[in-house]
């Protein structure tokens, strides 16, 4: 029953609702430059429940590293690519809901120390989710995954969180998303298989997992190939965040840096000859027609100004001319 305060009390719990600023969400304090920020703002208008996995997200980040801007960032971005090809490929609305959550976990355990599958526990943890997933319908077009359990307990691989995660982020992915709820078990594992099919467009992952092995192939015990829209998608969207040019181009920049640590470059044009072929062989991974398109957007940005590093002209095919980089000739 209504009293005399009741309409006092509501109104100045109206008014208090009015003056109050609108409650910043978990990303803000991150800033996502544009045109990726109205991307997101978007989505999430679209699919309000995304905004639970992204919290989830960027609190395991937070857990997990000092300072985590640059791995939400990574997150976030992808998400927004993901965003721009489920629209320009028309993806229905469930399934680019399902692609947009995969897609803000696919990294989610790069980080986590215990995530290795040199760590028992999350061996079988792995191995039971691929038995799953397998039992679902997944992984039908990649036979040899998960054919031999000495490549991943290799330390050289199975502790390398880089050349793994993509294993153990689906099955974080997946513990994360039955936390949240909201997800079926067959959407779970629609998200859980695009996370452990996304790094198989790295070639020098690969070549990393058969140089450890000692065998070639032995790669596609680790990487299962993309079988669906959702996971091609997150897939590539992995691939175009690499074609920052902020992040090739200048001197300094992280793959000029991975250039001479990673790949022994002893020069400017020694480093711009590695970063053009690495990338070159990149763009050829992108697994659908918008994944090319934007990967093609900034490699013809990236092309040009490592051909000038390397001292060529414009037009010029490096590769044709230096051939292609020592390190990687054989």
């Amino acid at each position: 029953m209504f009293n005399r305060h009741s309409g006092m009390i509501a109104t100045v719990a109206f008014s208090l609702i009015a003056i109050q600023p609108a409650f910043a969400a978990s990303q803000d304090k991150h800033d996502l430059p544009e045109p990726f920020l109205s991307m997101e703002k978007n989505y999430l208008k679209e699919t309000p429940d995304l905004q639970k996995v992204m919290d989830v997200m960027i609190a395991t980040e937070e857990r997990q590293v000092k300072d985590p801007t640059q791995d939400i960032l990574h997150n976030r971005l992808c998400a927004a690519f993901v965003y721009r090809m489920a629209n320009d490929q028309k993806m229905p609305a469930a399934d680019k809901r399902l692609a947009l959550a995969g897609d803000i976990l696919h990294n989610i355990a790069k980080e986590e120390k215990e995530s290795v599958l040199t760590n028992p526990d999350q061996l079988s943890k792995a191995r039971d989710m691929v038995v799953r997933l397998r039992k679902a319908g997944f992984l039908k077009n990649s036979p040899n995954f998960w054919n031999d359990e000495s490549v991943l307990t290799n330390p050289k691989i199975g502790n390398n969180h880089a050349l793994i995660h993509n294993i153990t982020g689906a099955v974080m992915a997946g513990d994360l998303l039955r936390q949240v709820g909201g997800y079926s078990d067959k959407e779970i594992e629609t998200i859980e298989a695009a996370v452990v099919e996304h790094s198989t467009g790295y070639w020098y992952f690969r070549d990393s997992i058969d140089k450890a092995a000692g065998k070639k192939g032995a790669w596609e015990t680790v990487y299962p190939e993309p079988e669906n829209d959702i996971a091609k998608f997150t897939h590539d969207a992995d691939l175009i965040s690499q074609f920052v040019p902020e992040s090739v181009v200048p001197d300094g920049s992280k793959w000029r840096g991975l250039a001479k640590k990673r790949w022994g470059a002893k020069t400017p044009q020694e480093e711009g000859h590695i970063v053009y072929y690495v990338f070159q062989r990149l763009f050829d991974e992108a697994k659908t027609p918008s994944g090319k398109e934007m990967a093609r957007e900034r490699w013809n940005e990236i092309a040009p100004a490592l051909i000038k590093l390397m001292g060529l002209k414009e037009g010029d095919d490096p590769i044709k001319i230096l051939g292609v980089p020592s390190v990687f000739a054989s």
